[in-house]
């Protein structure tokens, strides 16, 4: 184990008491994060590292795909369901056609409503 790791393990697992809110939230950021810096390292011409970064918001997606209960909330989950498909589908190169960059901005666009709604307070 790195120091790197071990202080990753225990930023971690500060949010072990958050709730869902929070915690999705928090995915969400970093899924943002990794498709930004996918598409700046593809600009830089640093394909190695955009590859890491593709592949990380790969990894988020497909966990939040196969674990979230879409049918608990209805047609709002399918919508849910193919919004995150959408974005997997760009992170993989399935909506692509040959234009990377114009895929992570598109994911980017779509991404960042959500993100600004997690981050919103909520009114008590």
């Amino acid at each position: 184990m790195t120091m790197n790791s071990a202080l990753r393990a225990y930023k971690a697992s500060q949010q072990l008491n958050q709730n869902p809110r929070d915690i999705l939230a928090n995915v969400h950021a970093e899924l943002y994060r990794a498709i930004v810096s996918a598409k700046d390292a593809h600009e830089q011409k640093k394909l190695d590292v955009m590859c890491e970064h593709v592949a990380r918001s790969v990894r988020i997606l497909t966990v939040l795909v196969a674990t979230l209960n879409f049918s608990a909330v209805g047609r709002n989950g399918t919508t849910l369901r193919a919004f995150y498909q959408r974005l997997l589908n760009l992170m993989n190169g399935g909506d692509r056609g040959g234009n990377v960059p114009n895929s992570y901005e598109l994911a980017i666009q779509l991404l960042q409503p959500l993100c600004k709604e997690f981050h919103k307070t909520p009114q008590g």
